[in-house]
C-alpha cells in the first residue's frame, strides 16, 4: 500500500499522512494521539536538523527522530490496518461501522459475509488435507 511507503520514501518527514488516514478511518482516540506524536516528531526532527551544524547534538537528535518515524509509522500502520475488525463491524464508541468506511464500493462489508468466507476456506483446507493424506498413503 502506498501509505506504508510514504514515510520511508520521505525519510519520516511525511509519516503523519499515513497516521491521518488511520485516524480518519478508525476514529479512535489512540490513532489521533499517535498522529499528533508523529507530526511533532517529524516537525521537530526537521527543525533540529535545519539550523544546526553537522556534528551537533541537535542534528543527531533530529536525524534519530526522523529515522525513528520512518521505521515506526509503516510498522504501526500495518499492525493497525491489517488487524481483524470486531465481528459486529462497529468501532467502539462510534455509530459508523468501519466496514462502510474502509471497504471499496462493490465489495461486501466485513461482518457476516466474512464468517461465511472463513467457513468456506476451512472446508477447502480440510478437503485438501484429506487429499494429501490419501496421496501419501498410495
Amino acid at each position: 500500500m502506498v501509505l506504508t511507503a510514504v514515510p520511508v520514501l520521505t525519510i519520516g518527514m511525511l509519516g503523519w499522512i499515513s497516521m491521518l488516514y488511520l485516524a480518519l478511518v478508525h476514529r479512535r482516540r489512540r490513532d489521533w494521539l499517535v498522529l499528533v506524536a508523529v507530526a511533532a516528531a517529524s516537525v521537530g526532527g526537521v527543525a533540529l536538523i535545519g539550523p544546526s551544524g553537522k556534528d551537533s547534538w541537535q542534528a543527531t537528535t533530529g536525524v534519530v527522530l526522523l529515522l525513528g518515524t520512518m521505521v515506526f509509522v509503516p510498522a504501526y500502520f500495518l499492525a493497525v490496518d491489517l488487524r481483524p475488525q470486531p465481528s459486529g463491524g462497529a468501532v467502539p464508541g462510534q455509530g459508523t461501522p468501519v466496514a462502510l468506511l474502509a471497504v471499496p464500493p462493490g465489495h461486501p462489508p466485513v461482518g457476516l459475509p466474512r464468517q461465511d468466507r472463513i467457513g468456506q476456506v476451512r472446508a477447502g483446507l480440510d478437503e485438501l488435507s484429506a487429499y494429501l493424506e490419501q496421496q501419501e498413503r498410495s
